[in-house]
């Protein structure tokens, strides 16, 4: 795929040719006959006559025919993903804008993965801002060409299963987020052209991250207000009153040194410059913190109580399936899920203290509805133990990816659908 640079020229008696001569190089991968689709003044589509075998990068060679393109205008980036969303399509998303190429991948209406050239998109980079990796670890990591940057990672024990999950799946948010701000450029949506697996196992809701990303524009466009960027420095009031905080906040409240900007905070606390902004903002609301430069607010989804042992023995079967679809590999699975639980925070960390792992990937129901009786807040217990247990199934699927094919996938996506609609 041509990633913007290279400019050809027609001219008014029709010749074609490249402007720049030294971009040929480019061109050459796609040697052969083309002939002209339907165009408009704005955008030449051209398509290929006779499959042949061109040269084609790791990313490319899952591109097949072009079924839509457009220009980027307002909202119209975020009708569309909607539209392969409902609409359960398979294919890879294109944006162009301003030099800069960003590719969503999705299987059967949900986004599978992400790729982009902003330096800033790097999985290196979000780990970096995220915390989760610091600058000398990295820079080894980077050094050795053998291995992707995760796995080695991993293998250097910087980083554990479940926090390269985690970091992914910032990763492939953030690109996402970042599309819908775009206001100039334009799109395309390829077929496609293989059947082979997609770069990654990762499984995001299209409809949760329109929400998500929904969201974070009109919250971010308010924080923006009076928290105009990163940079800003916030510092704690003298004689503040300090109650009632959650544990979020306080951890931020005890970064805050009248010298760390948001995006030192950000880092300093693995929350990412998004929501460590609406708790600064949430802080400065409640006339605890000022600026030098700041702003936060959160906002949860509620939910009711019942049907929650339901809920727990459908995703429990679940479990169980995937143990028995990876074999040899559940008994690392247990470990992996073991370590991901251990690390979670907040209400999450309340509801499954204690919370065992069975060999066969199942978590004792009991602890969870003991923990219940634990939470400060249960009005939104529900959607708490449903977004939990959500997450775990796809960090299992994840981790397990090497050894369930996408046929297995889908039919472990199938079950869950039909069990959390009979809860």
């Amino acid at each position: 795929m041509i990633d913007g640079k290279a400019v050809i020229q027609i001219s008014v008696k029709g010749k074609i040719q490249l402007k720049d001569e030294s971009e040929a190089k480019t061109l050459s991968h796609f040697a052969g006959d083309w002939s002209l689709g339907p165009s408009t003044s704005y955008m030449l589509l051209f398509e290929r006559k006779q499959l042949g075998t061109p040269v084609e990068t790791s990313e490319a060679s899952f591109l097949g025919k072009v079924l839509f393109a457009g220009v980027i205008e307002e909202g119209s980036l975020l009708e569309f993903i909607n539209f392969l969303g409902e609409n359960n399509r398979s294919g890879v998303l294109v944006v162009v804008s301003d030099g800069v190429k960003k590719s969503v991948f999705f299987k059967e209406g949900q986004i599978r993965y992400a790729t982009s050239t902003d330096p800033d998109d790097r999985l290196g980079n979000v780990l970096f801002r995220y915390g989760m990796v610091e600058k000398d670890k990295l820079t080894e990591a980077l050094s050795d060409r053998s291995r992707r940057l995760g796995e080695k990672l991993v293998q250097m024990g910087v980083l554990g299963i479940s926090d390269l999950y985690r970091a992914i799946k910032a990763q492939v948010e953030e690109i996402v987020y970042s599309c819908f701000l775009f206001t100039t450029g334009s799109f395309y949506f390829y077929e496609l052209a293989t059947t082979a697996s997609l770069p990654s196992h990762l499984h995001l809701a299209t409809r949760n991250v329109l929400m998500e990303g929904v969201r974070r524009m009109d919250e971010m466009s308010y924080f923006r207000k009076k928290l105009p960027g990163a940079e800003v420095v916030p510092e704690v009031l003298k004689d503040a009153t300090i109650d009632n905080l959650t544990k979020q906040e306080s951890g931020i409240l005890a970064l805050i040194d009248g010298r760390c900007n948001l995006e030192e905070l950000s880092r300093k606390s693995h929350l990412g410059v998004f929501d460590t902004t609406r708790i600064v903002f949430h802080l400065m609301q409640g006339g605890i913190v000022r600026l030098k430069s700041t702003h936060s607010m959160a906002n949860e989804a509620s939910g009711g109580e019942d049907n929650i042992d339901k809920l727990l023995t459908a995703y429990n079967q679940v479990f169980h399936l995937i143990s028995a679809k990876a074999e040899g590999f559940t008994p690392k699975l247990q470990r992996d899920l073991e370590m991901f639980l251990h690390k979670l925070d907040g209400e999450l960390a309340v509801l499954f203290s204690g919370v065992v792992v069975k060999p066969d990937l199942t978590i004792d129901p009991a602890q969870i509805l003991q923990n219940m009786t634990r939470l400060s807040d249960r009005s939104s217990v529900f959607s708490l133990v449903y977004k939990a247990l959500d997450e775990i199934f796809y960090f299992l699927l994840f981790s397990a990816g090497i050894s369930i094919d996408s046929a297995v996938e889908t039919d472990l996506q199938n079950t869950i659908r039909q069990l959390t609609k009979q809860g």
